[in-house]
């Protein structure tokens, strides 16, 4: 019985030791996120806009298709994670997001791009882990500056560029839907080859920004019908 409390408690310690070790690694790693954005950034040969020059609209139709829990949540959606969990049980893979803007932002950024249940699981801790010591309008605009929009745009201010030849601040409600929507398959969704795919995704955001209030249905038409201007 002694031997057997003694390896419990030996186990318990090396549990601890390991947690403490594993979260200071990560909130390492987590403090260079805006030093790695600014890089990848300077590499592309695009800038870093911050939140204030970049529109609301954008801002919202983002938030509003990606994560509209996102002002809110802990970093990670349970609801997300219940659902994608659902289907990898099902499909017996583990391919399925269930993501958050922050849980992207870590996946993009210091992540592998294999579909693990280990990474998954690292997501989740580094989601928690950022919440808590950055904040809500420095993680998205981390993210707007960072994400993959297809057409070799990385960012906010290199997607404005090539698709409509604009600065960020320039941009209208119906531009930031049609970017907004992007993300989820750059490639297959590039407006400037795939057009009617890419509208088709402008009308679920704009979809989406209407469930969340964020515009009106009039406006959402307007919106879904208005010239976007794109370079050709």
């Amino acid at each position: 019985m002694r031997f057997l409390r003694a390896v419990i408690a030996i186990a318990v310690l090396a549990l601890v030791l390991w947690s403490v070790a594993f979260v200071r690694h990560a909130e390492q790693r987590l403090g260079t996120l805006p030093t790695m954005v600014h890089q990848e950034l300077a590499a592309e040969g695009s800038r870093y806009v911050p939140l204030s020059a970049i529109p609301l609209s954008l801002q919202e139709a983002t938030v509003s298709v990606e994560d509209r829990s996102f002002w809110t949540n802990i970093g990670i959606s349970f609801e997300g994670i219940g659902r994608a969990a659902l289907v990898d049980i099902s499909t017996l893979s583990f391919a399925q997001g269930g993501s958050t803007i922050t849980q992207e932002l870590i996946r993009d950024q210091l992540l592998s791009l294999r579909k693990t249940i280990g990474r998954k699981l690292t997501g989740i801790i580094y989601a928690l882990l950022l919440t808590q010591r950055m904040s809500k309008a420095t993680i998205l605009t981390l993210y707007l500056n960072e994400v993959n929009y297809g057409a070799g745009a990385y960012g906010v201010d290199a997607a404005a560029k090539v698709y409509f030849g604009l600065a960020p601040t320039q941009l209208d409600l119906a531009q930031s839907a049609l970017l907004a929507g992007l993300p989820q398959d750059p490639v297959a969704l590039n407006p400037l080859v795939h057009l009617e795919a890419a509208r088709e995704r402008q009308n679920v955001v704009l979809d989406a920004m209407v469930s969340t209030g964020d515009i009106s249905s009039s406006a959402a038409h307007a919106a879904a019908v208005a010239p976007l201007g794109l370079v050709h």
